[in-house]
């Protein structure tokens, strides 16, 4: 086989569990490093093609995966060692999907018509403002609509998954050709979430057939995400660094937005990750990853002003991440501490200056149409966040600015709120499938009282956890994307600072939000 003119190919593929180079599949027996140097020493003679011997030998390693960073200088070493006038090519999934787009993308490769136009329509908008999800999530579901349920037709498995992987791995190259991750971050967000929505629905959690399939798009997917955080983190670390300096007004609402938005994305990822890495090997891992959340925190203001009431999901999760992820310090209390009186005063400040506490829906909408007078669909009467300052307040012991919250919460009449899951025999696939609205019951009328150490009397929550068959599977991590990406309410004992009583839920009527 040809790679040009002027040389012949010796096309070494690897696939399957050897499709990534690692450590483990770079050093292994017959791995990358024994495979390369077997078609090194191997001569290749054809005398049926005219001048074929004579022709310059390249060597070409193909694998449908990808080269990890940590192996790179390993890999590059090698191959500049024992290639130095070059003959060397590595075709990764990069490679391939670059080649895959230009010579075989064709309406064969997705069932039916329909599948065609969307991935049309999908390739087309991809560097368009305001890229939309919609059409990948159509194109998952028509994927998933021709899988089947046992394993008696592995090929055909095996093609619905990959499809789905194959065409996020061309949104990745696409982001890499114009420098913009977002789209392909998104897409590989709703495509790990429908796809173990359908797992969970089809009982299929425990099938290893299945779970390894769907190992390979999560191993896609958390490239995506590296991708997409290491090209932001070096902006992100910076004074400032998330804040657009020609954005004007805008930028006091897109600023906050954007800082939330990016520390979802980090924790997610650290938490999803470390769960690849060895138990050794762990303690590293999250260290580094504390303290890049908490420098990205303090360059970035934008963090102390919550401007929608879902932004209580990122804050709990952060909160969370920092106070369990390793035994915290006394030092990383009191940076937290710090945190949340500047997230409360700027609360508090934004009442009295612009009569707005944080919209209660989590409108994006609302909020931009507020930016110089307060829409009248924008709506602030209740609040889950507040309740849950509340609460961080009595934790770090913050008595003088928890008055002040109360006087405010008071004089304004605001409706506190606590939500809960209700217990439904489909709640778990319904979690990773869209924002539980009807599905959560919501407390109304909860008062504060005028003490802060009376709290816990006032917001005891009487609550049985539920149990998900997620968490006994090796993506437990999962649970997590869905209520960052659904704008789900964390349920009552994902973060507890004290108010939680594991008992039998009381019978209480059903409010929406």
């Amino acid at each position: 086989m040809r790679v040009d003119e002027n040389a012949n190919g010796i096309f070494e593929l690897k696939g399957n569990a050897a499709k990534d180079i690692t450590d483990r599949t770079f050093n292994c027996q017959d791995g990358v490093r024994e495979s390369i140097l077997a078609a090194k020493d191997v001569e290749f003679p054809d005398s049926s093609i005219h001048g074929f011997n004579s022709l310059p030998v390249i060597i070409v390693f193909v694998h449908n995966g990808i080269l990890q960073e940590n192996t790179r200088p390993h890999f590059d070493g090698f191959i500049k060692r024992e290639f130095p006038n070059g003959g060397f090519e590595r075709w990764g999934i990069e490679k391939l999907t670059d080649l895959f787009a230009k010579h075989l993308f064709d309406e064969c490769l997705y069932r039916g018509e329909d599948s065609y136009r969307l991935v049309k329509r999908i390739l087309v908008k991809y560097d368009a403002p305001g890229w939309d999800v919609i059409e990948f999530e159509k194109l998952v579901d028509i994927q998933l609509s021709y899988c089947p349920i046992n394993r008696s037709q592995p090929r055909l498995l095996c093609k619905c998954f990959s499809s789905i992987s194959l065409m996020l791995a061309i949104l990745l190259k696409e982001g890499q050709r114009i420098n913009n991750f977002m789209p392909a971050k998104r897409a590989s967000d709703i495509a790990v979430l429908k796809v173990w929505a359908w797992i969970l629905k089809n009982n299929k959690t425990s099938n290893q057939k299945f779970l390894s399939l769907f190992g390979k798009l999560v191993n896609l997917h958390l490239h995506i995400y590296a991708e997409y955080l290491d090209k932001l983190i070096p902006l992100a670390t910076q004074y400032k660094g998330l804040y657009m300096v020609n954005g004007l007004h805008s930028e006091n609402v897109l600023y906050p937005l954007r800082c939330f938005d990016f520390i979802s994305d980090i924790v997610y990822y650290h938490l999803a990750y470390r769960e690849y890495l060895p138990y050794e090997g762990r303690q590293k891992f999250d260290q580094s990853g504390i303290e890049l959340v908490l420098r990205i925190i303090n360059c970035n203001s934008g963090f102390d002003i919550p401007l929608l009431d879902t932004h209580s999901i990122p804050i709990l999760l952060v909160i969370k991440y920092l106070m369990t992820i390793q035994q915290p310090t006394e030092e990383l209390h009191t940076t937290i501490g710090e945190w949340i009186i500047r997230m409360v005063v700027n609360v508090l400040i934004r009442k009295q200056d612009c009569n707005m506490f944080p919209e209660l829906y989590g409108s994006r909408r609302e909020l931009a149409k507020s930016v110089f007078v307060k829409s009248p669909n924008y709506h602030d009467e209740s609040s889950l966040l507040l309740t849950i300052l509340a609460e961080l307040l009595h934790w770090i012991n913050a008595d003088e600015l928890y008055t002040k919250l109360y006087e405010l919460v008071i004089k304004e009449d605001t409706n506190l709120q606590v939500s809960y899951p209700i217990e439904l025999p489909d709640l778990e696939i319904l979690l990773f499938s869209k924002r539980l609205y009807n599905e959560m019951a919501v407390e109304t009328s909860i008062s504060l009282p005028k003490e802060l150490k009376e709290l816990p009397q006032y917001l005891k929550k009487d609550y049985t956890p539920i149990k998900l068959k997620t968490d006994g599977t090796p993506y437990h991590f999962l649970k997590y994307l869905a209520h960052i990406h659904y704008q789900t309410d964390w349920f009552p004992d994902f973060a507890d600072f004290g108010f939680v009583s594991s008992k039998k839920n009381k019978k209480r009527s059903k409010t929406e939000k």
